[in-house]
């Protein structure tokens, strides 16, 4: 079973999925990936991070995984880059951002 990954900053109620867990043999977290490649090789997904990072400085951040009993109830914050209705496509959160 893959186990979806997500940065969270509670405080303002935003997600955005970093892919699949990856670990190594321990359990120890190595990385993530979206499909068959690895999440960091995504510049729209990269980028959308490193902006999430910006926007959230100063705040305190998590990464939660969708087996911890606590995802239910993030599970309901706005996703950038989710597909719901009052999510934040990747494109309109990158709107103005460096690099954009």
């Amino acid at each position: 079973m893959s186990i979806s990954s997500y940065v969270v900053c509670p405080s303002r109620k935003l997600i955005l999925a970093l892919g699949k867990r990856l670990s190594d043999p321990n359990g120890t977290v190595i990385g993530f990936s979206i499909g068959e490649h690895f999440t960091a090789d995504d510049p729209e997904r990269t980028r959308a991070l490193l902006k999430f990072l910006a926007d959230t400085a100063g705040e305190t951040l998590v990464v939660k995984f969708s087996d911890d009993p606590e995802f239910e109830h993030i599970a309901g914050y706005r996703e950038i880059g989710g597909d719901t209705y009052d999510d934040i496509p990747f494109d309109e959160y990158l709107r103005g951002s460096p690099g954009r």
